[in-house]
């Protein structure tokens, strides 16, 4: 059995160790879905946590991300965190004043941005951001002859760091060194919560209960890095449990790659389930009638055990799964909301059922009061 590890960090260098050639992650790119190993994993992290340390980021100081869901942005929040600084992550949908709370109410001393329009807000706050120095920007596609001294591109700002230490800096974490600040969900300008090292290993220590992922496991990511959810339930839980996650292209293209890669995990938010309920009772409506007969016998079967609903799973049942890439789904969840009740009914029919991670399941064994006052604190 594996040992307790200290942080995230400390987990990718050990995982690189021992599970070096395994694939950990996996990018849909123009098409093609490339594979990232534990080697690989840990490599980026630390390429980029030198280059951190390099620009004298360190003990006490905050890095903001504002992008997508990504690779990058995953190897950034790994990366500051390893420094010994925290990491806060931004809903890249949130407008120019959502952003300047974000990082004025953090002290953020750094910015990973996504391209040029995030690059945008930050650049139009910043004088309402002090602390704020640098400034890295992920993709650099329409700024070939934009110039900046407080800006880099990606690419270039990797570069700085080749020199620096980073085995060292990831060693030394405590459990209570600050390592993910949590700002309130929306666009509600509240207080931001700290979680230690200490807090997130615990709280997917516990998760992991919850949900049992595997190592043979596949989840597609689809919801952001600054929804808690993601956070704990989606990326740290899987490096934890060696699931593989796999990125999209982007949110344009969740459903199609739904439909092809037919993960065994789904972390999402409720609007997915509403939008599959909704697109397939649209798709049923469209077919013949007497398919419209047999896909409303089946929805209405599957909802009660017995010979009705294992033959409505036989004829329709899985073909509808397949159709909308949950033909393999283990466990699926959601975190923060409910899911529409048409659409819990709907998911139920096929014979899946939607945890809500923030929220005891009945019946379940009561967490420890840490894990119960982390969670509420992250979903307030």
């Amino acid at each position: 059995m594996d040992q307790p590890i200290a942080s995230m960090p400390a987990l990718i260098a050990r995982n690189a160790q021992s599970h070096g050639n395994r694939t950990i992650l996996r990018i849909k790119h123009r098409g093609i879905w490339k594979t990232v190993t534990w080697a690989q994993l840990a490599s980026r992290v630390a390429q980029i946590g030198a280059a951190l340390l390099a620009a004298g980021l360190g003990h006490g100081d905050v890095a903001a991300i504002l992008a997508e869901t990504s690779p990058e942005a995953v190897y950034a929040d790994l990366a500051i965190q390893g420094c010994g600084a925290a990491s806060v992550a931004i809903d890249p949908d949130g407008d120019a004043d959502r952003v300047c709370h974000v990082l004025s109410s953090s002290g953020s001393r750094m910015a990973f941005v996504e391209n040029e329009e995030q690059l945008d807000k930050v650049l139009a706050v910043r004088d309402r951001c002090p602390a704020l120095s640098r400034i890295v920007v992920f993709d650099m596609k329409g700024l070939r002859d934009f110039a900046d001294a407080s800006c880099t591109g990606f690419s270039a700002f990797i570069e700085a760091g080749e020199a620096v230490a980073w085995t060292d800096s990831v060693r030394t974490l405590a459990a209570d060194t600050p390592a993910v600040i949590q700002f309130p969900r929306g666009q509600d300008f509240g207080l931001a919560r700290t979680l230690t090292h200490g807090d997130i290993v615990h709280m997917t220590g516990v998760a992991r209960a919850r949900l049992p992922l595997r190592d043979t496991d596949n989840r597609l990511v689809v919801l952001r890095l600054s929804d808690i959810t993601e956070r704990v339930w989606g990326l740290y839980l899987a490096l934890e449990t060696r699931c593989v996650s796999n990125y999209p292209e982007g949110p344009d293209t969740v459903l199609e790659n739904l439909r092809e890669l037919q993960p065994t995990v789904l972390g999402a938010d409720p609007a997915i389930w509403n939008h599959l309920r909704t697109l397939a009772a649209t798709r049923a409506k469209g077919a013949t009638a007497a398919q419209h007969r047999a896909y409303s016998w089946a929805m209405a079967a599957g909802r009660i055990d017995g010979a009705s609903a294992r033959l409505a799973d036989l004829l329709v049942l899985r073909a509808v799964r397949r159709e909308f890439g949950l033909s393999r789904l283990r466990i699926a969840y959601v975190g923060g909301a409910p899911v529409d009740p048409q659409a819990l009914d709907w998911s139920k029919s096929l014979g899946i059922a939607v945890q809500r991670v923030d929220e005891i399941a009945p019946g379940s064994a009561e967490p420890d009061e840490r894990y119960r006052t982390l969670m509420q604190d992250a979903y307030a």
